[in-house]
């Protein structure tokens, strides 16, 4: 065991003693040095072919405002001597020993590469061409797309990454998240873009809790509440990873409340070596505009937080490039000192083309997309919008809708589904603003009315709990519903009416021929006939014109009541008579009386005929007050509906009155308030004297379909249907700006037609063929003649009474008289004779 120990000792030592070393030594003059007053330093790079490359540092610490030390030093490593002295630029040395190698370390600057420009190549002394890749390949393909800014000497490398895609995207205002680490880099940026006119509000993240990210979120979110906002993370992946998982959760989380996913552009410049975008995929699919720019982090390791070069980080990457990559014992000193000091420069003025990714919408699922190319150098090549999304309206988003079938709004399907002009519209929106939707209804199957603890049933009470996303049904915008929902712009306007079942048109059939005139023109007309008879039997009885005229007393003519009244009456009938007045008095009372007749008759047989071919429908009743005095008659409306809480609340009489009736009819029959309107149509339809309140266009189409229903004319309560969103929706203006274009552009009225009823009428109101007239139809003038037969047998009566009185009792007294009068006339010959 000893022995193998030993053998393995001295072929280790042997190896060693194989390995070939190339020595630098370097000099630095600088007013930073390292820690805990290290002088002298040590660095090895050793390459696969067991090549060793060592750097051996000498750090001179002087004071920048003393150029003569400055000097002195650069003139003492000289005399040591040394390969190569580094100086930072900000020492203000120059130049003027030609014997002595001095590279000055300037700030960090990008170069303009062009496509030719992919490797740089060093001629030593030796001949040996020595080769290391700058990355500055330009990606195929994007040449036409290649944009150059003008270089900002302000700016860093990481700097001029941020201000060549904020300058492409045109940004006037960005909101800044970043990390502490870079808070060097960032205030580079703000002043440089606040001289441009870009309005910053910037953040700094570490140590920031969920709750504070979602604090600073909603503020954000209220500052920006219709406008876009554009957020911009710049920091190391574990801290941009974080702030883009808490900005999905708050996302996801007030997706109800808020818009901020389709508003805001998530712009992260990703700092990591690694460009695997996998691991945030996922905690940002919520977020709809979210491109990053995953950057290397070597932009930022050469600089420290003051803003100058971290030298002993440069040297030791250039070390490890250089000794990795390149045959060190094959050069000489002199060459591989030239190319060290190439090599310091290239690590200052990198090139790298970082990919801008985007995270776009598929078929399968969210997926990263690139856009284009941004160079450290300030060179942009998009060949894509960087934002793509914002021009896909809610990207598929699925939304939760409600809603309750009301013909021809609503049309219940089977498989859950649904049509009608609400769902026409709701097409609409979901092609136009690329979303989708999945339909449900209320439990309790109500709209939407106030309880007595302060919460809402229904559609609104699901609104108000923040449950669905969408109302889409014809829900009637109230003052009280608006206080915990939105309403949209309202896409119909309708009005509250009251249907009925048409009265028995054989019910009042013998009123036929008193129906063409009023009641009022009847008793006028009924009144004139006496009046008029009078006057006529006056003029006839006291006229002048009669006084020498004694024959025509005890003879019939006008001058008898009785004869003026009839010839009056048969003149109204438009029948003569047998006598005629002489006198000018009567000729011209009965000549008017005669215009009078033919105005009357002429109206009334023009009416008669009309109302003996066309039913009048008359209604009970054609307002709510002639409603309610009907004592016969119940009412109910929809329950659970606006209707509900208008009567309720309102403070007009007539409403109150109705109210109580509801409420008193429901007490004893419950279907008065029940929410579904078949069941008031059936109630109607009964004919149990039940008269429906509810929306006029649903009537008008039930009347269609049934001719024994009756509209009255009162229209009242307007009602303004819209779609309902939670209250304090991000997303009601949006919607109502596309309900607006659809009403203007005449896609509503097409849908209505599609939806409502060819026709709006009874089908039988629109026959052509002649009417029959039926028994029914004069029934009235049969009356009449019974009225006539009646009152003639009536009138017979008295005649024959009147005559027997005549006949026996008068004739009774006289013969008594002529008794009397012969016994006073034999009395009187008795005297004589004596």
């Amino acid at each position: 065991m000893e022995m193998n120990m030993i053998l393995a000792i001295l072929w280790l030592r042997m190896c060693l003693s194989l390995q070939e070393t190339a020595v630098l030594d370097i000099g630095v003059i600088t007013h930073d040095c390292p820690e805990h007053g290290i002088t002298n330093q040590t660095m090895k790079s050793t390459s696969a072919r067991n090549e060793q490359l060592v750097i051996q540092l000498q750090w001179t610490c002087v004071d920048g405002n003393e150029s003569y030390q400055v000097l002195r030093s650069v003139r003492e490593f000289g005399h040591e001597p040394m390969d190569l002295i580094l100086i930072p630029d900000d020492l203000g040395y120059v130049d003027i020993l030609d014997d002595v190698q001095v590279l000055t370390l300037g700030e960090v600057k990008p170069i303009l590469m062009d496509e030719k420009s992919r490797i740089f190549q060093t001629t030593p002394s030796s001949g040996l061409q020595t080769e290391y890749r700058r990355d500055c390949s330009l990606p195929l393909g994007i040449e036409n797309f290649l944009v150059t800014l003008q270089t900002n000497d302000n700016l860093t490398l990481l700097g001029s990454n941020f201000y060549a895609v904020v300058h492409h995207l045109h940004w006037t205002s960005i909101i800044i998240l970043y990390e502490k680490a870079l808070v060097f880099y960032i205030d580079q940026m703000i002043r440089t873009l606040s001289e441009s006119g870009v309005f910053i509000w910037s953040h700094e993240i570490d140590g920031m809790s969920k709750d504070h990210v979602f604090y600073l979120l909603q503020n954000i979110d209220a500052r920006n509440k219709d406008s876009n906002v554009n957020i911009t993370i710049i920091a190391y992946k574990t801290h941009a990873d974080n702030i883009l998982s808490i900005a999905g959760q708050y996302v996801h989380e007030n997706n109800r409340r808020s818009s901020l996913s389709l508003r805001s552009l998530w712009l992260v410049f990703r700092l990591d070596d690694n460009d695997n975008l996998d691991e945030i995929q996922n905690v940002t699919s919520d977020i709809d505009n979210v491109a990053v720019v995953t950057l290397p982090t070597f932009i930022t390791d050469i600089v420290i937080s003051n803003g100058r070069i971290d030298i002993l980080n440069l040297i030791r990457r250039t070390l490890y490039d250089l000794g990795s990559n390149t045959t060190v014992t094959l050069i000489n000193q002199t060459d591989l000192t030239f190319i060290f000091k190439e090599q310091l420069k290239a690590q200052l003025q990198r090139c790298h083309w970082s990919s801008v990714q985007t995270l776009m919408f598929s078929v399968g699922g969210r997926s990263w997309s690139s856009v284009g190319y941004v160079a450290i150098s300030g060179q942009t090549a998009f060949f894509a919008d960087i934002f793509p999304n914002m021009a896909l309206g809610f990207n598929g988003r699925k939304f939760h809708v409600t809603t309750l079938e009301w013909a021809p709004f609503v049309t219940a399907l089977p498989n859950n589904t649904y049509t009608g002009l609400c769902f026409d519209l709701l097409d609409h929106l979901a092609a136009s603003l690329n979303f989708t939707y999945e339909v449900e209804e209320p439990a309790d199957g109500q709209w939407g009315v106030l309880n007595s603890n302060g919460t809402w049933t229904g559609l609104v009470g699901q609104l108000e709990r923040w449950e669905v996303d969408i109302v889409a049904a014809p829900l009637s915008a109230q003052a009280n519903r608006e206080k915990v929902m939105d309403f949209t712009y309202s896409y119909f306007i309708d009005y509250t009416t009251i249907l009925m079942k048409k009265p028995d048109p054989y019910e009042k059939k013998w009123r036929t021929l008193i129906d063409p005139f009023s009641e009022q023109l009847l008793l006028c007309v009924l009144l004139s006939l006496p009046v008029m008879s009078l006057l006529l039997f006056l003029f006839e009885r006291f006229s002048p014109y009669y006084v020498r005229d004694e024959e025509r007393e005890g003879m019939s003519g006008l001058h008898t009541y009785q004869d003026a009244f009839w010839y009056m009456y048969g003149a109204l009938l438009t029948q003569g008579g047998e006598h005629l007045p002489q006198s000018q008095t009567g000729r011209t009372l009965l000549s008017s009386w005669w215009l009078f007749c033919i105005i009357m008759m002429a109206t009334y047989s023009g009416n008669l005929i009309a109302f003996l071919t066309v039913t009048k429908d008359k209604p009970p009743f054609s307002t709510v007050a002639g409603m309610i005095q009907m004592d016969n008659y119940r009412w109910g409306t929809i329950g659970g509906s606006s209707w509900i809480d208008a009567f309720n609340e309102t403070r007009v009489p007539a409403f109150m009155k109705v109210w109580e009736g509801m409420l008193r009819f429901n007490a004893s029959d419950p279907s008065t308030l029940s929410p579904k309107s078949s069941v008031h149509f059936e109630k109607v339809l009964a004919g149990d004297n039940y008269a429906y309140i509810g929306d006029k266009t649903q009537m008008e189409i039930k009347m269609a379909e049934e001719c024994s229903l009756l509209m009255a004319d009162d229209e009242f309560l307007p009602l303004q249907y819209a779609f309902g969103f939670p209250n304090y929706s991000p997303y009601t203006k949006l919607f109502s700006d596309e309900l607006l274009y659809v009403h203007e552009s005449g896609l509503l009225h097409i849908w209505k037609t599609r939806q409502w009823p060819q026709r709006s009428f009874c089908a039988s109101e629109m026959v052509t063929v002649a009417k029959t007239i039926t028994l029914m139809d004069v029934q009235s003038a049969f009356y009449l003649i019974g009225i006539g037969i009646g009152l003639a047998t009536l009138v017979f009566g008295f005649e024959k009474i009147a005559y027997w009185y005549k006949t026996n009792c008068k004739g009774q007294h006289e013969a008594i008289n002529m008794d009397s009068d012969a016994v006073n006339i034999k009395n009187i010959y008795i005297t004589d004779s004596v």
